[in-house]
């Protein structure tokens, strides 16, 4: 089966992570903020992602998170909560998955990764479409950061396919 036939997941789990399913011609096919809870994510992966599934093989990868220097007990508490429901919202649902470091997704994607702006700039060039901004202009970087992802899960799927 050839990357045409496959759809590719990228996954921020962060607090304003977000959902992207790509085609491998780029085509958004779902883009979408952390909902905020597990019964809305679980909605989500219902109406939006599981339907798909039904006439696409999908291949899934999620940024793997660690503990950062300087990053307050709570907040580092509340990402690995979420990271832990977006995986466990993958297992229950059957979506084998590969956790990706963010240092190896933003390999030759992103220039300088110090900030959020190179991965939004990155994200509009590539998906150029793409809603990265919010009502008030505000840089939508979970969704970015999605899109990302998905792009270096296909890029990653099309190298080991030659």
């Amino acid at each position: 089966m050839t990357s045409k036939n496959r759809l590719f997941i990228g996954i921020d789990p962060g607090a304003s992570g977000a959902i992207a399913v790509i085609e491998s011609d780029l085509d958004i096919l779902v883009l979408e903020d952390y909902p905020g809870d597990e019964s809305q994510l679980a909605d989500l992966f219902m109406k939006k992602i599981l339907p798909l599934r039904d006439s696409h093989p999908i291949l899934v990868a999620i940024e793997k998170v660690s503990a950062m220097p300087k990053q307050g007990v709570v907040s580092m508490f509340k990402f690995g909560t979420n990271y832990g429901v977006w995986k466990g919202m993958l297992a229950s649902f059957r979506l084998p998955f590969v956790e990706v470091a963010p240092r190896t997704w933003q390999k030759g994607v992103i220039a300088k990764a110090q900030d959020k702006k190179p991965s939004v700039a990155a994200a509009g060039r590539l998906f150029p479409n793409a809603p990265l901004f919010g009502p008030k202009g505000g840089a939508k970087d979970g969704r970015a950061d999605a899109l990302l992802i998905a792009y270096y899960c296909l890029r990653q799927y099309t190298k080991n396919e030659r």
